[in-house]
């Protein structure tokens, strides 16, 4: 009977999970959408830091390898499309779109092994995962919020302080993001977690008797 190496079966798991992550990232903004989760409470980032930040073999596959490489970006169309088709072309989403460009990226710095410890791989992508979103409400919440004039014009201190201080409370939602990291590396460990059939020497013991 053929067996599958487990390289094509590594390979073959992380495509699935490459293939969840894509589906998370647009789910999150349907099941906003269906009103299921709060607007900041989102596996967006969360999920785009756990791919970005490992370096997952998927075989010698040119396709995969690209779709890997470019997860962030690909997989964020659902995101752009679902945007568009229900709220329209808005001047924000400039700072939103980037922003999550700039999560993907900022995972990618990682370049973190599946197969290294989960305590080790949670740590880096949790602290990773809460800079991402201070710095994408900050980018969105503060700067393009301003700059959008939401209240006040551009120019005047008040409009940039009273952005500062009504986003505080939606960044603290926002960090409750964190809560899908754990089962997201916890997934990529388990799917990584392959038996590999060891070659075991056998010492042939020949009696006596038959050497007569």
């Amino acid at each position: 009977m053929h067996q599958i190496s487990p390289h094509r079966v590594l390979s073959q798991r992380i495509r699935l999970f490459v293939l969840i992550a894509a589906v998370l990232i647009a789910m999150s903004k349907l099941l906003y959408l269906r009103g299921v989760t709060f607007p900041n409470l989102e596996l967006i980032i969360p999920t785009l830091v756990v791919v970005g930040s490992l370096s997952l073999p998927c075989g010698s596959s040119a396709f995969w390898r690209r779709f890997t490489r470019y997860f962030g970006i690909i997989a964020l169309f659902s995101v752009f499309i679902i945007d568009v088709v229900f709220w329209g072309l808005l001047p924000i989403y400039v700072f939103t779109w980037s922003g999550f460009v700039f999560c993907w990226l900022l995972g990618t710095r990682n370049k973190l092994s599946p197969f290294d410890g989960f305590r080790k791989l949670l740590g880096h992508t949790l602290l990773t995962g809460a800079t991402a979103i201070l710095l994408f409400d900050f980018w969105t919440g503060i700067i393009g919020v301003s700059l959008e004039g939401w209240y006040g014009p551009a120019t005047s201190l008040a409009t940039w302080a009273t952005a500062f201080f009504a986003q505080i409370p939606f960044t603290f939602y926002h960090l409750c993001s964190l809560v899908f990291i754990p089962p997201l590396v916890g997934l990529v460990k388990l799917l990584v977690k392959i038996p590999v059939p060891v070659a075991i020497p056998i010492k042939a013991s020949v009696s006596s008797s038959e050497w007569r």
